[in-house]
């Protein structure tokens, strides 16, 4: 089943899940979201999942607005938090724990979502079913080799699985992420 702008997820992996998490320094007064709502909250990019997309939707379910500054990568959020250049940010559970401690000591998360899926790997609709099998059996394949482990390892797949959007993504419909997006909000 494919989703608006069509894409169809193919493979995701089967043990990661993703958490949104808002980290403020460890000396930071605000002990709450509530004390957020005017404030400068760092995001890795407008249409991160987690990290940007998720928290906003929840933010605003809470009637907090704040100021958005798109920093470029988790790691920079990270370190604006830390640097007080920004009064939160926005990352996920994934990325804060491959920070160093050093920087992570410097960190409390404020606020953890729910876990959700990962990432799927995906396909336009236009490329013709048969090849989507071929990716999705390569997939598997690259799974039962040491090389092709390391591979998957290393684009956070260890243990990749058919991917099915209505069984894993169509509960994030009830967020309504996409007016959040670069899209929905034309």
């Amino acid at each position: 089943m494919a989703h608006s702008p069509g894409y169809v997820p193919l493979v995701r992996d089967r043990k990661s899940k993703l958490a949104g998490i808002l980290v403020v320094r460890t000396d930071s007064p605000v002990r709450n979201v509530q004390q957020l709502d005017g404030k400068t909250v760092a995001f890795p990019a407008p249409d991160a999942y987690v990290a940007s997309l998720l928290l906003r939707s929840f933010l605003a379910s809470k009637h907090v607005q704040v100021e958005a500054d798109y920093v470029g990568s988790h790691s920079n959020v990270y370190r604006a938090v830390a640097l007080g250049a920004a009064d939160a940010g926005g990352g996920a559970n994934t990325t804060l724990k491959r920070e160093p401690e050093g920087l992570r000591s410097q960190l409390r998360v404020l606020y953890t979502t729910p876990l959700y899926v990962s990432h799927p790997f995906s396909a336009h609709p236009r490329v013709p079913r048969q090849v989507r099998e071929k990716v999705i059996r390569g997939f598997f394949e690259m799974a039962g080799d040491t090389d092709g482990r390391a591979l998957l390892k290393a684009i956070q797949m260890p243990s990749p699985v058919r991917a099915d959007y209505g069984r894993d993504y169509r509960a994030l419909e009830k967020l309504h992420l996409g007016r959040f997006t670069k899209q929905g909000s034309r």
